[in-house]
């Protein structure tokens, strides 16, 4: 039976819960020893892969043949319409607002530019069968989040893989302290959900969380 996989915290946590291991992102202005500064990463021409995000239900994604998995990603996309959060999106959007709340933090709002950048990648790990930030290609989360047309000041992602419910992915990132982190950061302001499932049927999730920029 395969056991769900969530990223290791800022590397210097570890789970049992899985195999893969990965740090929880957070970027920003440098105001914390733990966040790291970064510029606005570039938008370039190429591909796009499946979305699974704003008010999708998870898509179920195959492995891409050759062709598929060679050709360039990372276009820059026009926002996603908005339209209705899916099931899955308002539970994880309830659920990490009681955390914030029992933190002393306001409650973050869903956007649908994040939840395609989260849908996004979560899809392009699926099919793609990998587990990280960054994708084969070098795509990282400041540029998915930028292609999707949000201008940010700073940002966060947390990635899980292999849970099957909103409930048990929100318990196994609070164990971690990088991606609890990311949750209670009173300095994020808005947060996007993706879920894509792959054709082994192993869930992939993402949450990308940030704060608008000027």
């Amino acid at each position: 039976m395969r056991k769900p996989s969530v990223g290791l915290g800022l590397a210097v946590a570890a789970l049992a819960a899985g195999g893969c291991a990965t740090p929880a992102l957070a970027y920003g202005p440098p105001v914390a020893p733990d966040v790291t500064a970064s510029a606005r990463p570039p938008v370039t021409a190429g591909g796009r892969p499946p979305v699974a995000g704003w008010g999708d239900a998870p898509r179920r994604v195959n492995p891409p043949g050759r062709s598929e998995s060679e050709r360039p990603r990372g276009r820059a996309a026009a926002p996603a319409v908005p339209g209705s959060p899916s099931a899955a999106q308002q539970q994880i959007l309830a659920l990490v607002n009681e955390k914030r709340k029992a933190a002393g933090c306001d409650p973050v709002t869903l956007d649908h530019r994040l939840s395609e950048a989260a849908g996004r990648h979560a899809a392009d790990m699926a099919r793609r069968g990998y587990f990280d930030h960054e994708s084969p290609s070098g795509e990282r989360a400041g540029r998915r989040v930028t292609d999707a047309g949000y201008t940010w000041s700073r940002y966060g992602e947390n990635i899980a893989k292999g849970q099957g419910s909103a409930h048990r992915v929100m318990a196994d990132w609070m164990k971690s302290p990088g991606h609890r982190e990311n949750i209670l950061d009173c300095r994020l302001d808005q947060m996007g959900v993706g879920l894509a499932v792959a054709a082994d049927d192993t869930p992939y999730w993402v949450q990308d969380f940030a704060t608008p920029g000027s």
